[in-house]
């Protein structure tokens, strides 16, 4: 991580936070730490701010908030590729059947 975007998610608090114990962060499954890193990724590769990225992750968190946390970080994460057209709908659509197609 860039020292911008780690500072950044180092100083992150309230419900939008990552999961941490001890302070380092916490991932209950391998593809919770994959979509965290990819969306450091995304966040880097399109030169934002990570609070672009924090602005939907709350947005997530706030409109199903009985949602486990990282189910509500790839949701931040699709929106924020969809917003910057870093992929299109369909082709978000395309991948997710990829991933059920492979995991079955």
């Amino acid at each position: 991580m860039t020292t911008r975007v780690d500072a950044a998610v180092t100083a992150m608090t309230g419900p939008a936070a990552p999961p941490r114990r001890n302070g380092e962060l916490v991932f209950d499954a391998p593809w919770q730490g994959r979509a965290f890193g990819m969306a450091v990724g995304v966040v880097e590769r399109l030169g934002l701010e990570w609070k672009v990225f924090q602005e939907r992750l709350i947005a997530a968190i706030a409109a199903h908030p009985e949602a486990p946390y990282y189910d509500c970080w790839v949701a931040a994460l699709e929106r924020l590729v969809l917003d910057y057209g870093a992929a299109t709908a369909e082709e978000m659509d395309a991948a997710r059947e990829t991933v059920r197609e492979t995991s079955e």
